[in-house]
């Protein structure tokens, strides 16, 4: 078993929410291939917070792939978070 499929069954996150706050997209997709769910919590937050916050634009998209949902309220929670960048990107998905 790979150490991924190991932090899945274990329920260990914090490589995964590492991953995307590192922008480490393909540790991202690997995690989200063998099972990591896109939508419960990891280390307190949602996958799309950290990735949102993180800027990291290529999670967000892998994230919303796998069944994440960006919401009115997603964005006022990561608000203070956002460039402007971010703000543009993220107003142009929903």
């Amino acid at each position: 078993m790979t150490l991924i499929q190991n932090d899945i069954k274990a329920h260990f996150t914090k490589r995964f929410v590492s991953a995307i706050c590192n922008q480490d997209n393909d540790l991202v997709l690997e995690y989200l291939k063998n099972g990591m769910s896109a939508t419960k919590e990891c280390m307190g937050d949602k996958p799309i917070f950290y990735a949102i916050t993180h800027n990291n634009f290529g999670a967000i998209l892998l994230l919303l792939k796998y069944g994440a949902i960006l919401d009115k309220d997603c964005l006022e929670e990561c608000s203070e978070n956002f460039s402007k960048e971010a703000l543009e990107f993220l107003t142009s998905l929903l």
